[in-house]
């Protein structure tokens, strides 16, 4: 079993950026 951590990396990429956006935004348009 071999584990692609490319893709791994990829997927966390893929799910942390948005939300780190998002929350940035979030933070920035409520104060």
């Amino acid at each position: 079993m071999e584990v692609n951590n490319l893709g791994f990396v990829a997927s966390i990429l893929f799910v942390f950026v948005p939300t780190v956006f998002l929350l940035i935004l979030y933070i920035q348009t409520k104060e």
